[in-house]
């Protein structure tokens, strides 16, 4: 059992090739995590495990590796650079008590890591930056730094300072060594900003000065407070400054003291490891030999093997397979887990990603969580063999378990299973591992667009159905009234049948006919909507009228007077949120206006005018492949999300193209 004080829950997270998997593998060496120090490129990373991560030799999924050393309980979090994995980024940001923005002198600090740190400090997590490749040939620490205070603000300040830029860095000191260093007095500046101590501060107003003992005890609180950011610098792979980011992160990262969790109604959870049993489940990993984990935050409480879980509205009762820790694929079991702890159990099938959980039987406290982003790529899959048609579904129900930013649904109308992601890659990767893990191959295409129908001019209409062969023949005779209704709306049905010119009971069949041939369509595939339709007369025979008469009299009338009508086809349009690089704005308000019929509702800056968000409605089918674009323009530094708005009528030049498309012949009117 550990007390909360000596646990440390670090992430990092940062842009692809930065050096973060290296560092990670580095500091897990230095806790005795792994007996040698492993390297993402010659595939020993104790973090890139997975075929897929290794082929490309980028970090895929999250990754946990946890240890006892010199005191602390460590876990250490590794999580994909690639934006499109930004779920899995959310999580460990989430479970952490201290998150690592690590940035190569390379690039500098890209979009994508000022989102996750912005993230971070939003929910209140300690932040601190780790710079690499300081031995780059153009590297220039103080450039990098005044930039990073530019994009993340003038809390970031260096508390390890490197010998020099370039081939001769090899060595690192605390900044608090350098008292001519300007960033002496910034930092001692930043953390007496969060200093609680009202004598102390009074004395640093009158003198400016601050012993090292001072200075180090007041640190942590001024990371976890957030107004220090913390800059520190090492090279992962020769190993200069590791040593030092280990012994801070020991000595001032947060520990889960430094913030105390708050339930939905921002009362604090209490850390005791008597009460009441309460965590949050905030990823889940499939393993060949173990089955489902669950990675999990425990709040209060203590779980151990013989635990029974519910869900915190008291719902539910499983019992834990084991309660272990995570060394990247290894497990090492764990007798308990306390307040604080990052644990993992097996064999509990009904709590999924950002499932509150407590004792069986028993309430337990819930947290507001992340919001899983919204996919933005979607792909209709198929197997490629009948056979694998009973396995694919339950096999994607697998792998969409792990990741909450995958989707997948069973169209109705256009009878496809349609897969949603963040992007190609995303779903290239749920692929590669659907025919690792399941044997299954798919073949993909662009999901076919569900389109609307409506009429834009009042009519009439008429039919007579008769038929006659011979003994009890066929006959129902329906007047109808078509006209536009509410935008939108599913059809609306009105009986104005007086004097029984129609039985009662064969009404309902001429609705029956009308509503089948609205929801096969008539232009073309797509539901009818947005029309009222009244059956004010009709007429009957007493032998031969019957409810299929009727019914093929009702949808025959609609079908006719809908095409006299001035029939309309509809588009779904999708409201998007765009976040852009502010120099990249122009481009992409033009692309919405000018390529893709969009119409902009909102634009506004964020983070000091660093980022641009547009908000604009846009036909879906022209932003089906719109993330390839984005990133392109943005250097895939863009982020977007999507969601349905309403259906609005085709331009008349677009509607021949679909009808054309779909093998229609469009009704000229």
């Amino acid at each position: 059992m550990s007390h909360p004080s000596a646990i440390r829950n670090v992430s990092f997270v940062g842009h692809p090739s930065t050096g973060k998997t290296t560092l990670v593998d580095a500091l897990a060496f230095q806790i005795g995590a792994n007996a040698r120090k492993g390297s993402p490129q010659d595939g020993t990373s104790l973090c890139d495990t997975e075929p897929e991560e290794q082929s490309r030799h980028h970090t895929l999924q999250l990754s946990v590796v946890s240890a006892e050393h010199d005191g602390k309980d460590w876990t250490l979090m590794d999580t994909p650079g690639y934006p499109e994995f930004i779920a899995q980024a959310q999580a460990a940001i989430w479970a952490s008590d201290l998150v690592v923005g690590v940035v190569s002198c390379a690039s500098g600090a890209s979009f994508n890591l000022r989102t996750k740190m912005l993230l971070a400090g939003r929910i209140g997590r300690g932040r601190a930056i780790v710079l690499t490749h300081l031995d780059g040939e153009n590297a220039d620490f103080d450039t990098l730094v005044y930039d990073l205070r530019d994009r993340l603000g003038e809390i970031c300040v260096p508390v390890l300072l490197p010998n020099e830029s370039g081939s001769g860095f090899n060595k690192v000191e605390r900044t608090f060594l350098h008292p001519d260093s300007e960033w002496n007095q910034r930092l001692k500046d930043r953390v007496m900003d969060a200093c609680t101590d009202e004598d102390l501060m009074m004395t640093y107003l009158d003198d400016g000065k601050l012993t090292e003992e001072q200075l180090e005890k007041e640190m942590p609180h001024a990371i976890a407070d957030g107004t220090l950011i913390p800059v520190l610098v090492c090279n992962p792979v020769s190993g200069e400054g590791v040593e030092e980011v280990y012994t801070f992160l020991k000595r001032f990262g947060p520990s889960p003291e430094s913030g105390l969790v708050k339930d939905e109604e921002g009362n604090a959870v209490s850390l005791d490891p008597s009460g009441s049993l309460s965590g949050t489940v905030f990823a889940t990993l499939a393993d060949p030999h173990v089955g489902r984990i669950c990675l999990a935050r425990i709040h209060a409480g203590t779980i151990t093997h013989s635990s029974h879980l519910g869900l915190a509205d008291g719902e539910g009762d499983e019992k834990v397979g084991g309660v272990f820790r995570m060394v990247g694929k290894k497990h090492e079991n764990l007798e308990t887990g306390t307040p604080g702890e990052i644990v993992a159990f097996s064999k509990v099938e009904k709590l999924p990603t950002w499932a509150h959980f407590s004792q069986a039987g028993s309430p337990g406290a819930k947290m507001e969580v992340p919001s899983a982003p919204n996919p933005m790529v979607a792909l209709a899959v198929e197997p490629k063999s009948r056979a694998d048609e009973q396995k694919i579904g339950e096999a994607l129900h697998k792998l969409v378990a792990e990741d909450p930013s995958l989707t997948m649904e069973q169209t109705t109308d256009t009878h496809e299973m349609v897969l949603h992601g963040m992007s190609d890659l995303h779903l290239q990767v749920l692929f590669e591992r659907l025919s690792r893990r399941y044997g299954v191959e798919v073949t993909t295409h662009l999901p076919l667009i569900s389109y609307r129908q409506t009429i834009s001019k009042a009519v009439e209409a008429h039919h007579r159905h008769k038929k006659q062969s011979g003994g009890k023949g066929q006959f129902g005779e329906c007047y109808l009234r078509l006209r536009p209704g509410i935008a939108n709306d599913p059809v609306r049905f009105i009986d104005n049948v007086v004097g029984g010119a129609i039985p009662r009971n064969l009404i309902p069949a001429v609705e029956k006919g009308i509503r089948e041939v609205c929801a096969k369509g008539i232009l073309a595939r797509g539901e009818v909507m947005g029309v009222e339709v009244e059956l004010y007369d009709g007429k009957f025979h007493a032998v031969d009228s019957d409810e299929a008469s009727f019914k093929s009299a009702g949808a025959k009338a609609f079908r006719e007077g809908f095409k006299s009508a001035r029939p309309v086809m509809l588009e779904p349009l999708v409201r998007v949120e765009i976040h852009v690089p502010s120099e990249d704005a122009g481009a992409i308000f033009s692309d919405l206006t000018s390529h893709r019929r969009g119409h902009v509702i909102d634009q506004q800056t964020e983070a000091g005018g660093a980022i641009t968000m547009i908000v604009a409605e846009v036909p879906k089918a022209l932003m089906q492949t719109y993330h390839r674009d984005l990133n392109s323009t943005t250097k895939g530094e863009g982020t977007w999300s999507m969601s349905f708005a309403r259906f609005a009528p085709v331009p008349m030049s677009e509607q021949k193209k679909i009808l054309a498309a779909q093998g229609e012949a469009l009704i000229e009117t």
